[in-house]
């Protein structure tokens, strides 16, 4: 704020009674600056006068991160990845900054590491260089003058948290500090046509450290997320202004650094060829992916005198919704048990199809009877005990038939709604149509 003297103009950063320079008292005013002296009227298109704007997009070479990217990293894009401490975040960025710079110049920004400790991972990870450059500091101000001399085609930071900025007096990881540098990183890279790509951290409840205005500030948002069982890593979208949201890479951490992993259809299935009572098969759609899963259910008498429920890997509420349009429909009392059900190695599933395969396991489990391993369950379950119809029914059909899977239980009304659905498959798989969770119980206790 600054203050004008009415009759000299002299100028103050406070209000003073009396002007050192006219001796006048009571003369000074806040100057009101005004910025409309800067603004100059801009020419305005029609949207059909605008002729398609070609946009350059570049592959990493990772077919998985293509995938989740829809394609590759779009030239002016900003892409923010978020995980958890230690999951692999630098290890993907140093993968990607070293295939990207075979045909592109690369700044690896790094603000938390040294380029000593940078060095020891690109060797572990046995990382040629071409086109890629590193700066170890955390000065947006240095940055900027680097990016000047180098003018490179795309810049990884790691992490945006640790920079600084001249312009904001907060401390170090402060959400003014996170604004600003991401601000300005984000505004001169779009002008400038280059990649950019932010590490950031997340808070203790997987959400992205920081404001909001991060994740809207950026073109497409990437969650790292670790399988709790194994080695394997999803690599998650969730905003993605050039491709689908919710798409999914999956890597595999080794010695060498992260290996992606092209065939995931059945890799969070267990691989033994028998199966045991409580266990069935499911596929839920990740993006453009179909994805079989295995649903785990244990019904026992209870260690108090009233039956709990646990579930991993699925909402409790939802279970317990399921358990209870089971106990109204089959006539299966369920209030005296103990009640726990699994998703096969840690993941983690919101697609209510996998609700007849729930049903599945805990009818099997209940009745001590073994779904045989080449049976397969599709449907959302409503709260009268009907089977709802699916999304992408055809394309889950052909993923069991590819995996060897010999009959798929379904909703009646997908059947018939794709017409000549059963004339496709009759001879590859056999279609089993369930209208209500009673022919699914009848089912079920034909297979004893």
């Amino acid at each position: 704020m600054i203050y004008e003297c009415i009759k000299c103009g002299l100028t103050s950063p406070v209000k003073m009674g009396k002007c050192h320079k006219c001796n006048e008292w009571n003369c000074f005013e806040e100057k009101i600056s005004n910025k409309k002296n800067n603004l100059k009227l801009l020419v305005s298109n029609k949207l059909s006068d605008i002729g398609s704007v070609q946009n350059n997009q570049i592959s990493c070479s990772i077919i998985e991160m293509d995938r989740v990217l829809g394609g590759g990293f779009m030239t002016g894009s900003s892409v923010l990845l978020g995980g958890e401490p230690g999951i692999g975040k630098s290890t993907l960025a140093l993968q990607l900054a070293a295939n990207l710079s075979h045909l592109n110049s690369v700044l690896y920004v790094s603000a938390e590491e040294s380029i000593s400790q940078i060095n020891s991972r690109a060797k572990r990870l046995n990382i040629k260089y071409n086109d890629l450059f590193f700066l170890n500091d955390t000065s947006i101000d240095q940055i900027f003058l680097q990016i000047e001399d180098l003018k490179p085609s795309i810049m990884i930071i790691d992490s945006i948290h640790a920079l600084t900025s001249n312009d904001s007096d907060s401390s170090l990881g402060s959400i003014s500090q996170l604004k600003t540098s991401s601000q300005k990183l984000s505004e001169y890279c779009k002008k400038n046509s280059i990649i950019l790509m932010l590490i950031c951290h997340i808070t203790k409840d997987g959400s992205i450290a920081g404001p909001k205005t991060l994740e809207h500030l950026v073109d497409t948002v990437l969650y790292f997320d670790q399988i709790e069982s194994d080695e394997l890593r999803i690599l998650r979208t969730t905003k993605n202004r050039f491709g689908a949201t919710n798409e999914i890479g999956v890597f595999k951490m080794t010695e060498t650094g992260l290996v992606e992993v092209n065939e995931s259809s059945n890799i969070f299935i267990s691989s033994n060829s028998e199966s045991y009572p409580g266990t069935a098969i499911s596929s839920t759609f990740e993006g453009t992916r179909s994805i079989l899963i295995e649903i785990q259910s244990l019904v026992s008498a209870p260690s108090q005198s009233y039956g709990r429920r646990y579930s991993n890997g699925l909402e409790i509420n939802r279970v317990n919704m399921l358990i209870a349009i089971l106990e109204k429909f089959s006539k299966i009392m369920f209030n005296d048990k103990d009640i726990f059900v699994n998703v096969s190695k840690g993941v983690k599933v919101k697609d209510p199809s996998v609700d007849l395969a729930i049903i599945a396991s805990l009818l099997s489990s209940f009745q001590d009877i073994t779904i045989p391993t080449d049976h397969v369950f599709v449907g959302e379950v409503g709260l009268g005990g009907e089977v709802k119809t699916i999304a992408k029914i055809e394309k889950r059909i052909k993923e069991f038939e590819r995996m060897g899977f010999k009959k798929c239980f379904l909703p009646y009304i997908s059947l018939n709604q794709s017409g000549d659905l059963e004339k496709k498959f009759s001879d590859k798989i056999k279609l089993i149509a369930i209208k209500n969770i009673k022919e699914l119980d009848k089912f079920i206790g034909e297979m004893k």
